[in-house]
């Protein structure tokens, strides 16, 4: 699909999702999910899986947060996701090893984990220098930690798509061929969601950024991405809101943009 057909299609009507959906060889109970930030320590995914998520990302937890051991194991069909990185700023070989050591330990508390490179007071994004050896630590130990345990969390990076017709993120770059499982790409632009899903090539991508409104959400999966992730509407509008969405989500719709 070439970017011209992708941009006309949106502007017409957006059909119907299926709520159950399966990505990074998980089931999950619908495509939308709250993105890290607005929960910070998993304290709070007992109470937000009452609303109807299909998956819940936290974070973003670094080797000062802790072991995030209030979080548990929660029983329903919400998928969970953590959020990872350093306190320190920029991507130096501490940062590296913040990051790896954070990975170890919520390796086994969750259905997925991203490494965050989407810190701009940290100083820290997807074109630093160290992104390869991220990647490349980053992916060793999440196959030790596969061996041991003989069992694979997927792993992703999230980080700033930018815009349209710009270069790609170094991170962009080095996802193919990593063996990490795809990205988080936080940006309101379909065509740039279109191109980098297009570019990674069947890897996972998750967006996130300006999505109010189920129209916003089907958009974005007929722009290449698998799930999708709301924050500030959720903050704005609550529980009611994600109610809204996830009946949208059900009904065709027209896409007037």
């Amino acid at each position: 699909m070439h970017v011209g057909e992708n941009r006309t299609h949106h502007r017409g009507s957006l059909p119907a999702l299926n709520q159950s959906v399966t990505v990074l060889g998980l089931s999950f109970s619908n495509p939308l999910g709250l993105a890290a930030g607005f929960d910070r320590t998993g304290e709070l995914v007992p109470s937000l899986a009452a609303h109807g998520f299909g998956h819940i990302e936290f974070g973003t937890v670094t080797p000062a947060t802790g072991r995030a051991a209030t979080l548990g194991r929660i029983r329903s069909r919400m998928r969970i996701g953590i959020n990872i990185g350093s306190a320190r700023p920029g991507l130096d070989e501490q940062v590296i090893e913040d990051y790896v050591a954070t990975l170890r330990q919520v390796y086994g508390l969750c259905d997925y984990v991203v490494a965050n490179l989407s810190a701009p007071a940290l100083h820290r994004d997807g074109n630093m220098s160290g992104i390869d050896m991220l990647v490349k630590r980053l992916c060793v130990a999440r196959d030790v930690l596969s061996a041991v345990g003989g069992h694979r969390v997927p792993l992703l990076v999230k980080l700033e798509a930018r815009r349209h017709r710009t270069a790609f993120p170094a991170a962009i770059m080095a996802l193919r061929g990593s063996g990490l499982d795809g990205a988080v790409l936080v940006s309101d632009s379909l065509d740039r969601i279109h191109t980098i899903s297009t570019y990674l090539d069947g890897l996972t991508v998750i967006s996130v950024g300006g999505v109010r409104l189920a129209e916003d959400v089907k958009a974005r999966i007929a722009a290449g991405a698998s799930l999708v992730q709301v924050h500030r509407a959720y903050a704005d509008g609550g529980a009611a809101r994600i109610r809204r969405i996830l009946k949208g989500l059900t009904e065709p719709t027209e896409h007037h943009r």
